[in-house]
C-alpha cells in the first residue's frame, strides 16, 4: 500500500496547477515522503506500539528514559498525558511506544491525518482541536475524548496543537501556548495529568520556518523523522498531577499556564 500517493501529494500540495513535468516527484523525493511509503510499507500489519518501535528502528532513534519514571504512570483509570512537541514526528512515535508498556489501552489525540495511516487507526482519537472548534469533526472528537476518559481510558495529548518554534520573546525554540480547548479537556475529565517532557529539537533553521510561513515548517516534518540517524530521544515522566475542584468550572488560562510550567521544569531532570 502507498500511503501517500503522486496524486494525492499533488492534490494536497495545490502542484495539480503548476504545468512542470516531474515536479511532485522530485519533491517528493526531497521531502522524504517517498521514505515514509517505504517504511510504512515494509511495517506490514504492524500496528499501535508495535509500529511505533518499528518505525523507531528503521529511522535509527533510540529513546532513553531513567525505567523508575515507568512508576509515574497510573497502572488503571482515566488519566491526561500532556507532552511538549519539539519535534512533530519521533516523540509521538515514543509517546506511543513508552506509555504501551504500562497502559497499552490509550489512545492519542491527533490530526485526523494520522488516521490515513492504517497501522496507527486504532489507537488515534482523530479531531484537529486547535484550528476550529466548530468543525463537525473536531466537535466529534472532542467528544469521543471525553467518552474515552470517561470509561476510564487514558489519552495522550501534545496541548500545544503545532510542533515547537523559535520563540522571539524568549530566544527560544518552545511550544506556543497550549489551546484553551485543552484546558476545556481537563476541566470537564476531572483525571490527572502525567507530564511528559522530551529533551531537544530540530534546530534553529527548523525553529525559524515558521516565522517565514508556516507551511514550510509542515512541509519540512517529513524529512525531519528521517534526519535523526543515530539520535538518543531522551525524555522525563514526571509524577501524575492531582487538581483540586476542576469538575464543571470553566477553564481557566492560569491553570493551563502553570501546567506547561510543571511540564517544563522536567527539563532540569535530564538523566545521563
Amino acid at each position: 500500500m502507498t500511503l501517500i500517493s503522486k496524486e494525492k501529494f499533488s492534490e494536497a500540495a495545490g502542484l495539480s496547477k503548476i504545468p512542470i513535468p516531474g515536479l511532485s516527484s522530485y519533491l517528493m523525493k526531497v521531502m522524504k515522503i517517498n521514505n515514509l511509503n517505504e517504511v510504512v510499507k515494509e511495517a506490514g500489519n504492524l500496528e499501535g506500539a508495535d509500529f511505533a518501535n518499528y518505525v523507531l528502528m528503521k529511522i535509527g532513534v533510540k529513546v532513553q528514559f531513567d525505567p523508575a519514571e515507568l512508576l509515574n504512570i497510573p497502572r488503571e483509570g482515566a488519566f491526561i498525558v500532556v507532552a511538549n512537541h519539539p519535534y512533530g514526528g519521533i516523540e509521538s512515535l515514543a509517546l506511543l511506544s513508552t506509555i504501551a508498556k504500562i497502559r497499552p489501552d490509550t489512545l492519542y489525540m491527533g490530526n485526523f491525518l494520522l488516521k490515513e495511516i492504517p497501522n496507527l487507526e486504532k489507537c488515534i482519537i482523530a479531531v484537529n482541536p486547535f484550528e476550529n472548534v466548530q468543525n463537525s469533526a473536531s466537535i466529534t472528537g472532542l467528544k469521543m475524548t471525553l467518552k474515552t476518559l470517561s470509561e476510564g481510558i487514558p489519552v495522550a495529548i501534545f496541548p500545544a496543537g503545532e510542533v515547537s518554534s523559535y520563540d522571539f520573546k524568549t530566544s527560544k525554540i518552545t511550544d506556543p501556548e497550549w489551546h484553551p480547548v485543552v484546558g476545556k479537556i481537563i476541566c470537564k475529565a476531572d483525571v490527572p495529568i502525567l507530564p511528559i517532557y522530551f529533551h531537544g529539537n530540530n534546530g534553529f533553521f527548523f525553529g525559524m520556518l515558521k516565522s517565514i510561513h508556516p507551511m514550510l515548517q509542515t512541509l519540512k516534518l517529513i524529512s525531519e523523522l528521517f534526519n535523526k540517524q543515530g539520535h538518543i530521544l531522551k525524555m522525563n515522566i514526571g509524577e501524575p498531577i492531582f487538581l483540586t475542584r476542576t469538575k464543571g468550572k470553566v477553564s481557566d488560562p492560569l491553570m493551563l499556564k502553570n501546567l506547561r510550567s510543571k511540564l517544563y521544569a522536567l527539563k532540569n531532570q535530564l538523566h545521563n
